[in-house]
């Protein structure tokens, strides 16, 4: 293979590549030389081949990417769809040290006080504990960003089965998905407010022409009752993991 010039530039700003390795050589080497019995593999996208690598355990995994413009190994923490944390750093070994400490099992805290670069946030903290769903919820609700619409996100509350459910914003459409991590579920619903009106419809994937409509509402408690009345059988609460899970579950 003839190597890429862009990437051998890589070689002046990570003197351990070489010419000829990538970031998965060096971390595998790293690893193993830290005493961490894990596989390092490469980036899931062929154009990471050289600047990508991942580690993973159980149900966590660990992205490392190379800066192109200067030094920096930028750092992904993630569990059963979420990231729980992110960082970056200059030092090959404490991105080691964080992969290490990362699938041993670490909490967010212990993770934090060994590796100080990794920093994340109250949303993580609230998936570590278990209570994402309120804590999803509670931001949508206090937040000001304009994208959000406090009347319907309200209705959409006071409603126990969806307020069971994780809310997302996509585009300024609510979604409502049976499980916190992503990918979520489409099976549900959503609600994209347009002037002054509500459009329900389903997710793409249920119709090859774009989302099926299943009506407009004049407001948001009009727009929730639509959902609700077209729930799944047996919508209950937004479990941890993602839709592939749910899909895995579903088949045993």
């Amino acid at each position: 293979m003839t190597p890429d010039p862009a990437t051998d530039d890589l070689a002046g700003l990570y003197p351990e590549l070489g010419l000829n390795q990538t970031l998965q050589d060096i971390l595998q080497t790293a690893v193993h030389q830290a005493g961490y019995g894990l596989d390092v593999l490469p980036e899931r996208a062929p154009g990471w081949w050289r600047c990508g690598a991942r580690a993973e355990g159980d149900s966590r995994t660990t992205n490392v990417l190379l800066g192109i413009a200067e030094r920096v190994f930028i750092v992904n923490f993630r569990e059963r769809g979420v990231t729980m944390a992110k960082g970056t750093t200059t030092s090959l070994d404490a991105v080691v040290s964080a992969i290490g400490a990362w699938l041993s099992g670490a909490t967010l805290a212990r993770l934090k006080s060994a590796c100080p670069f990794v920093d994340y946030s109250p949303l993580a903290e609230a998936h570590e504990r278990g209570d994402a769903v309120e804590a999803k919820w509670t931001s949508y609700r206090r937040t000001t960003a304009r994208h959000v619409d406090h009347e319907l996100i309200e209705a959409a509350y006071a409603q126990p089965q969806l307020r069971a459910l994780f809310p997302f914003h996509s585009h300024r459409t609510l979604n409502f998905s049976r499980c916190t991590g992503f990918p979520y579920t489409h099976d549900i619903p959503v609600i994209t407010p347009a002037n002054g009106s509500y459009r329900v419809t389903w997710w793409h994937t249920r119709s090859p022409h774009g989302p099926a409509g299943i009506g407009d509402a004049d407001t948001p408690d009009d727009a929730v009752a639509l959902v609700v009345a077209h729930l799944p059988h047996n919508c209950g609460p937004a479990v941890v993991g993602t839709a592939e899970d749910l899909d895995d579950s579903d088949s045993t």
